[in-house]
């Protein structure tokens, strides 16, 4: 099983090897918003590594994105734009955490383009995750749930309670986490 790397800081830098891979992969889009790109990339390389599933990765950048944290240039060079990648066919989409949390989502740079790439996920019924900051502002824009400020980073595992049990937000999730109708993916 391998992880191939199709571009990326990491792989132009000779960071990440890739393995050959003669059989089907998976093809993954990594919207990379972290400012740490290389570590970033490295990190979810691995891990995805880790799971024994044949990939290949695709990073990418809002267009609209101001670079504060790089070199706009080397990021451009290795990396895909939204506009391009909405194009294409993906299995998967991660789309990762930044540090914007104080921010107002409309004060947010690429707050348009992130929300385009939410619609695109949903009309194309992709898998993904939103890491972080991502899930807060995913949840802004597919059920207009605004974020808490909080004086310290929140984290971990809580229980809850259902209050509206017909909100698309909790479909698949029934009594014991499970639901006969749910999705269940074989990868």
């Amino acid at each position: 099983m391998a992880v191939q790397a199709v571009n990326g800081i990491a792989l132009a830098q000779k960071q990440w090897k890739n393995k050959l891979n003669d059989k089907q992969s998976l093809e993954i889009l990594i919207v990379n918003l972290m400012p740490t790109k290389k570590t970033t990339e490295l990190q979810f390389l691995k891990l995805l590594e880790k799971t024994k599933i044949n990939c290949r990765v695709t990073f990418a950048y809002p267009d609209s994105h101001h670079f504060h944290h790089g070199n706009s240039e080397i990021i451009k060079k290795h990396y895909l734009p939204l506009s391009k990648v909405l194009q294409q066919n993906f299995d998967g989409l991660i789309v990762t955490g930044a540090p914007v949390e104080h921010l107002d989502f409309t004060e947010v740079d690429y707050w348009d383009d992130f929300q385009k790439l939410v619609e695109w996920s949903r009309q194309t019924k992709i898998y993904t995750i939103f890491e972080c900051w991502a899930s807060q502002a995913a949840l802004k824009v597919k059920f207009d749930i605004d974020k808490l400020p909080l004086v310290a980073k929140l984290f971990g595992v809580y229980q809850a309670e259902k209050i509206d049990t017909n909100s698309s937000f909790l479909l698949g999730f029934g009594s014991g986490g499970t639901n006969s109708n749910a999705t269940v993916s074989t990868y």
